[in-house]
């Protein structure tokens, strides 16, 4: 049962980062999992691939695995990651794209 127990602590203990401190659920917000391993009422549409590097998709497979309890797909968990990005950086994103946009006239 030892042997299991460390493996386990192993497993938890790669999921940690330097960001762990910031998704700790502080008075008033909501924890890692309820903020991103939600379940939505997205539905799978088309198949539309992306391009992940092993380790990433190794560590969010994880963290749907054990944080989500395998109740929510890969795709959703990604989906609620890019809406929080989307809403976290839309101001500094549009002024970027507006800064490399120019008219062509």
């Amino acid at each position: 049962m030892e042997n299991n127990t460390t493996k386990r602590q192993i497993a938890v203990d790669e999921l940690k980062g330097p960001a762990e401190e910031k998704v700790k659920n502080i008075k008033g917000r909501k924890s890692y999992g309820s903020r991103f391993l939600a379940k939505q009422n997205i539905v799978k549409r088309g198949e539309k691939s992306i391009y992940l590097r092993k380790e990433y998709h190794d560590r969010l497979l994880r963290i749907v695995q054990v944080i989500g309890e395998d109740k929510i797909p890969l795709y959703a968990y990604l989906d609620n990651i890019l809406e929080h990005h989307f809403e976290q950086f839309e101001k500094a994103i549009k002024e970027d794209f507006n800064k490399h946009n120019k008219p062509i006239f």
